[in-house]
């Protein structure tokens, strides 16, 4: 049954309980750029209660979208930083590499393990959240460093590289905090970038929490930079539509 698709003449949207707790939907605008009109939002809520949600939140989306949403009664609940940087001419950093490699399907439960980890309940995606961002564009890598040399039997980290015309996006990035300032992170980070360079792509793009400084440093490093416009993260009762 999830996920549904919700449309209107101007948008779409894709609706399915989150992991953590399904009364409450999490909503995820598919048409990039798109704002939904404020008459399809109502709509849209009313079905979501009718179905017995008690609250809705948001994927990642953009001021202006968020104004739209802000009207309909929704708050922000995070923002989030959204970082570019230029591929050509870029070069990756100097330094040690960990190899990594490509991750299995079999292993989407341990990458959601260390998603949990990484960013708690709050945060964290379940397998299937894994997999839908796999497919929010028209072309993916999925990679992974093994835990082996930090002592673990599962994953030290993965990174969920995505490609859209000739922008590359680095859509999720996480290390298990056992394995943190051992270059995971870096080393996942680099590999996407060049898969991205290999493909002849011309932009990069990424976005973190605005307070976790830790990302951001790591993002700088390699030569991201912060744009001045944010995303947000938004939530909503049911319980007056």
């Amino acid at each position: 049954m999830w996920p549904i698709v919700l449309r209107s003449g101007d948008g779409r949207a894709r609706v399915r309980p989150w992991w953590n707790d399904p009364m409450v939907a999490q909503l995820t605008f598919i048409d990039h750029g798109v704002v939904p009109t404020s008459t399809a939002l109502r709509v849209w809520l009313c079905e979501l209660r009718a179905r017995g949600f008690a609250s809705v939140r948001t994927g990642a989306v953009t001021e202006a979208c968020a104004d739209v949403l802000g009207r309909q009664g929704f708050e922000i609940l995070q923002r989030l930083h959204l970082l570019d940087l230029s591929l050509i001419g870029w070069q990756p950093p100097q330094g040690d590499h960990i190899r990594g490699r490509r991750l299995r399907v079999r292993e989407l439960a341990q990458a959601a393990e260390v998603d949990r980890a990484a960013f708690t309940d709050r945060w964290a995606m379940d397998e299937r959240g894994i997999t839908e961002t796999c497919e929010a564009t028209p072309a993916h890598r999925a990679h992974t460093v093994d835990g082996e040399r930090f002592g673990h039997d599962s994953l030290a980290g993965y990174a969920i590289t995505g490609r859209a015309d000739h922008t590359g996006y680095l859509q999720r990035l996480a290390v298990d905090p056992d394995c943190r300032r051992g270059g995971v992170g870096l080393s996942l980070t680099t590999d996407s970038l060049i898969w991205m360079r290999r493909r002849r792509l011309t932009r990069a793009v990424v976005n973190t929490h605005t307070d976790n400084d830790g990302a951001l440093a790591l993002y700088q490093r390699v030569g991201f930079r912060v744009l001045p416009h944010q995303l947000a993260v938004l939530v909503r009762r049911l319980d007056d539509v």
